[in-house]
């Protein structure tokens, strides 16, 4: 499909080349045999999902138009250039070709680690719990799970497509019309393209293998992080990522059952509601303050002020979901140690470690993994990438594992505090850490990528090219990030998890300096020292307070 796009271009150009050039040998046949092989290759792209070939059959519709007008009128051969129609020509040849160009059929990066990749989906039922959600009264808790791993080899096996047929017709159309507010085929694409994953590949007996559980982002999907799973299953781990019914985008099941969030709830979230004008006068009071406080005493008090707005609110998000996500990975987790797995992955659990165990998150995810951590006990390491505080487990309280935080500009781009020296905000500073030592903890590491996005925390940046990409993920290479998070989060874990004597993070920031800068919050430490007992008793209060959900 990648030669289908070339040859459209080449096509387009060799005709504007072809008009321009007066004294060409055979011109004419020329102009017809370029236009006619842009409009057949623009209609091959389309038939085959390539929707963005559309313009360039339009550009040589147009083309082959003007050629068939031309010998209606039998019009008399020119010797100027027609700099006036070429140059109408060229700008439909650049617009034609912007699609393809900002929406490509990518290829993902190869794993760098020394073992192939294997994948394989399979389904859980936790029946334990019944109704969540959207859930029927009577119906039990039901996870689509993908799991990538280390495996033994890779031949005779074939590649997983990043997005199955009927993802296609499900997951990615409601992606792009209830996320970014595109055409239902907007990622149609996607089905042309390869993964470096072999579904069913034999696992590498080569146990005990290190095992994470990974959390997509809400309304996200499972192959939302490909390229990282990739990486951490190339390096040795085994990596389980779940999709969460309704705080998820459809989530298709191994026997092609699709679960979705009701249409009434899509509506209700992509219209908004109203709200009351109480809870609106203190979003309105607290949001400045969170997010351009100059002290850092204003910052906690916008937190306090928008945490209390969330508990505030009738919204899944912030009430039921949060435990529903931490319960969803403590039962798989449980499952799979206690041998409820399907025989699909007996043999992968045969080497899977599941005594101490990675979390690992993106945006809601991340905010999941982090407050796994605070409630498993076989918990040794976790990882928030660009998530903030949906669960309220970490304020002021120290993670009991080793821990990493990594920002975006979204998640970073706060401002500075007042003070010598001026200290970034972030938003998760008040979080993961107690008040009164944040930033000594030698096993948290927190960072900023400068000039990422918080979509570009995901496979979003191999999607887009050009001022589409800077728009949605971020000015810094989409090759460039995504290799910034598999070193970070393979070091962290390798450091971490598998307890290897690595020189994690000195080593990544030091091969990343002018992208990656660490995170300081120890400006939360100067903030609560010198305060009286008292006046730290009236904050934890009032944050106690804020936590707490009315309705509950």
């Amino acid at each position: 499909m990648l030669t289908t796009d070339v040859l459209l271009l080449i096509s387009l150009l060799g005709f504007c080349i072809a008009w321009f050039w007066r004294n060409l040998g055979q011109r004419n046949a020329a102009l017809w045999g370029f236009a006619s092989g842009a409009a057949t290759c623009a209609v091959l792209g389309v038939l085959n999902g390539r929707w963005q070939a559309a313009a360039g059959g339009v550009a040589a519709a147009i083309f082959l138009i003007v050629l068939a007008l031309r010998s209606l009128r039998n019009a008399q051969p020119r010797t100027r250039i027609p700099w006036v129609s070429g140059g109408v020509f060229l700008v439909l040849t650049v617009v034609a070709f912007a699609p393809l160009y900002s929406l490509p059929v990518f290829s993902l990066p190869e794993p760098d680690g020394p073992n192939p990749v294997g994948v394989r989906d399979f389904e859980l039922t936790d029946h334990t719990r019944l109704g969540v959600l959207y859930d029927a009264d009577d119906q039990p808790r039901r996870l689509a799970v993908r799991v990538w791993y280390p495996a033994s080899t890779a031949d005779g096996y074939t590649t997983r497509p990043y997005a199955t047929d009927t993802e296609l017709q499900t997951t990615f159309p409601a992606l792009a019309v209830e996320e970014l507010g595109m055409p239902s085929f907007f990622f149609s694409h996607l089905g042309l393209v390869d993964t470096n994953s072999y579904e069913g590949a034999p696992v590498l007996e080569d146990g005990p293998l290190p095992v994470v559980f990974f959390n997509h982002g809400l309304n996200g999907y499972l192959s939302q992080n490909t390229v990282l799973m990739e990486h951490l299953a190339s390096h040795g781990y085994v990596v389980f990522v779940i999709a969460h019914p309704y705080d998820a985008a459809p989530v298709v099941f191994a026997n092609g059952d699709v679960v979705r969030l009701p249409a009434e709830e899509v509506k209700n979230r992509l219209e908004g509601t109203e709200q009351p004008d109480e809870l609106m006068d203190l979003l309105v009071e607290s949001e400045p303050k969170r997010m351009q406080g100059t002290t850092y005493q204003e910052r906690f008090e916008g937190n306090v002020g928008i945490l209390k707005v969330h508990n505030m609110l009738d919204d899944r998000v912030y009430d039921e979901s949060p435990q529903v996500w931490v319960d969803d990975v403590l039962f798989l987790e449980e499952a799979l140690a206690g041998g409820q797995s399907p025989p699909e992955i007996a043999d992968i659990l045969k080497q899977a470690d599941l005594t101490r165990v990675g979390h690992l998150g993106q945006s809601y995810g991340g905010s999941a993994a982090a407050a796994v951590a605070y409630q498993d006990p076989r918990a040794g390491a976790a990882i928030n990438l660009d998530g903030s505080a949906f669960h309220d487990t970490g304020w002021n309280a120290d993670i009991p594992v080793p821990f990493m935080m990594i920002y975006s500009d979204s998640m970073n781009a706060w401002g500075e505090v007042e003070g010598s020296p001026a200290r970034p905000v972030g938003f998760n500073d008040f979080l993961y850490e107690r008040f009164e030592t944040a930033g000594l903890r030698g096993d948290i590491t927190r960072l900023h990528v400068k000039g990422s996005s918080h979509l570009g925390t995901t496979d979003n940046q191999l999607i887009t090219r050009g001022p589409l990409h800077t728009m949605l993920t971020g000015p810094i290479d989409g090759g460039m990030m995504l290799e910034i998070l598999n070193n970070f989060v393979c070091g962290f874990f390798d450091k971490h998890l598998r307890e290897l004597q690595t020189a994690f993070p000195e080593e990544q920031f030091a091969e990343y300096t002018g992208d990656v800068a660490p995170h300081d919050v120890s400006g939360v430490r100067d903030w609560w020292l010198p305060k009286s007992s008292e006046e730290r008793a009236a904050l934890e209060q009032d944050l106690e307070e804020a936590r707490t959900n009315p309705s509950n």
